[in-house]
């Protein structure tokens, strides 16, 4: 009876996936528990925010662990990764920086990998800085070739081993002082269009970002700095945000505790991390649904590792009112 009930089950959300519009919207990009440390995929103004430093991030993510047992359907459960790196442009008052970033988002039996470069313009103000962005790549989706339709493998409407690749466009802006304050507002997949699996299409939605966070130091300890942060997502169907709050201490270790809502369902994380060298930070997240899905997984799992290392130039860029640290814990990475 179990195992009727799993094939229903999955059989469901197979079609979940990829015929729902809603839930198509709304799984259409990944989403990141440690996203306070990953803003560079969301955010193109993100770009070279710290003129001192080159930054590369490795996020994984594993949602839904144990999710389809040993039986066909392992390895149903969303995984993604993703590889970012950026730079600033030294010498320049106006340009901001260049970087790269890729994802490799795999949902059921759907796989999406997004390429992209980002270029940001700075101007400096006495508040702070204010940098606007672009990325420009590419998305391929495709369908995996193990993937076999439940009841009638010949349909046509229904897509086997298909791919298609599709142009993306995505602009923002990035407001921040240094160590303190910053609020980034984005739209990604501007182009919109369809992926064609030779039949049946799979739309490519807009999906527009606000970002926002804040560095506290307690007076009464400065050891102690309190780090909320917050994370909205909307898209033509669905919108889902994330609170988030970090305690670093001393720069070095931190734990913090997060809230999702809208993903369907309300998950709370527990983040925990290290700066294991003066130029690489480790991190770890932990997801626990709410939903039925309890039953089946035992949770969510995400590491994440920040590697940022100092432009040594000759040249010496004049940034007025700003003085800047090197703390990696921050979000700069």
């Amino acid at each position: 009876m179990r195992i009727n009930q799993l094939h229903l089950y999955f059989s469901l959300l197979a079609g979940y996936f990829f015929f729902s519009a809603n839930i198509a919207h709304a799984q259409q990009d990944p989403m990141y528990t440690n996203f306070m440390f990953n803003k560079l995929v969301y955010n193109p103004a993100f770009t070279g925010s710290n003129p001192e430093f080159i930054c590369m991030t490795f996020l994984y993510h594993n949602q839904w662990l144990g999710f389809g047992g040993d039986n066909e359907y392992q390895g149903i459960a969303p995984q993604t990764q993703t590889f970012s790196i950026h730079a600033p442009i030294p010498g320049s008052n106006f340009l901001g920086g260049a970087g790269f970033y890729v994802i490799n988002d795999k949902h059921g039996f759907e796989s999406r990998t997004t390429a992209n470069f980002t270029l940001s313009l700075k101007k400096y103000f006495s508040f702070g800085t204010i940098q606007v962005g672009a990325n420009v790549g590419g998305i391929q989706s495709a369908f995996d070739g193990v993937w076999k339709p439940p009841d009638n493998p010949n349909d046509p409407g229904i897509p086997v081993n298909a791919s298609d690749i599709k142009p993306d466009l995505g602009l923002g802006m990035y407001v921040f002082t240094a160590n303190k304050f910053y609020v980034g507002i984005s739209s990604q997949h501007l182009l919109g269009g369809e992926f064609n699996y030779g039949g049946p299409t799979n739309k490519l939605v807009r999906q527009s970002y606000v970002v926002a966070g804040y560095n506290l130091l307690l007076p009464a300890n400065p050891d102690i700095e309190i780090q909320p942060s917050i994370l909205y997502k909307i898209d033509k169907a669905k919108q889902q945000f994330d609170v988030n709050c970090n305690v670093t201490y001393k720069n070095k270790f931190y734990g913090g505790l997060n809230y999702r809502q809208g993903s369907p369902a309300a998950d709370i994380s527990l983040l925990l991390g290290m700066r294991l060298t003066p130029q690489l930070t480790f991190g770890y997240s932990y997801d626990l649904t709410t939903t039925r899905i309890l039953n089946y997984s035992t949770g969510s799992h995400e590491v994440v590792f920040n590697y940022c290392f100092k432009i040594v130039t000759k040249t010496k860029v004049v940034i007025p009112n700003i003085i800047w640290s090197p703390r990696y814990l921050k979000p700069y990475n």
